[in-house]
């Protein structure tokens, strides 16, 4: 009897790694081309929020690029989360990237807080330059929000297409990340070509997503907190 996709697919235990089957990673795609539509139309925040919106949009994509993968991940497909970047991996490798990464971009994101375009979009919210609470709950907030991002992107998106395409799947998460910073700054949009590829390189070669998102964290907090407290006049 000729097997199925997924009888093929399933490996005995120190195997090589073989590609998903093409239909898993079809439907991967689409799903993951599904939920960014819906967090495009249906999770923006506004230009200046209340605290119940932000943190309403914090959840909302929480649960649009985290949890439904996950759900897709472990009860439809029944693979290890482990295999889409969420574990420690090489954390000697991604702790590596950070340091090095953050020290490049330190500079550019002090460059940054001082353009007026920049000044003028971030922090999104007026309450963060009085409010040193509402802030510091604004900043764990964003972290769950990158986790997130960082999952779909650099976890799950990444590790879908690794298999089949190798690090070409770098490459291929890129293009949905930088097409998700069009209502941005066009600066921004364009660094985040780099950033994309560059994140994709430091989650493939590490076997793990978490050393992205501390940085993708880290970064986004900074520019914030020097816009704040680093007025230009």
């Amino acid at each position: 009897m000729k097997p199925t996709d997924d009888q093929t697919y399933q490996q005995p235990q120190g195997s090589p790694a073989r590609a998903r089957p093409p239909l898993r990673e079809a439907a991967g795609l689409l799903a993951a081309t599904a939920l960014l539509a819906i967090v495009y139309y249906h999770g923006h925040v506004a230009a200046l929020p209340s605290r119940a919106e932000l943190f309403g949009w914090f959840g909302i994509n929480f649960l649009i690029l985290f949890v439904v993968p996950v759900v897709i991940i472990t009860a439809i497909w029944k693979e290890d989360l482990g295999t889409y970047g969420l574990r420690w991996g090489r954390s000697g490798t991604w702790a590596r990237y950070l340091i090095l990464y953050g020290l490049i971009m330190l500079p550019m994101v002090i460059i940054a807080s001082r353009l007026s375009a920049f000044q003028q979009y971030y922090p999104r919210y007026p309450w963060a330059r009085t409010e040193s609470l509402s802030l510091l709950l604004s900043i764990v907030g964003w972290g769950v929000y990158f986790f997130a991002w960082e999952f779909f992107f650099r976890g799950f998106l990444l590790n879908l297409l690794s298999l089949r395409y190798g690090a070409f799947a770098i490459v291929i998460q890129t293009v949905p990340f930088v097409m998700m910073h069009f209502p941005k700054p066009e600066l921004e949009c364009f660094a985040a070509v780099i950033a994309g590829v560059a994140l994709g390189v430091m989650a493939y070669h590490s076997k793990s997503f978490l050393g992205t998102w501390l940085l993708h964290w880290g970064v986004a907090t900074a520019l914030d907190l020097l816009i704040i407290t680093w007025p230009t006049g």
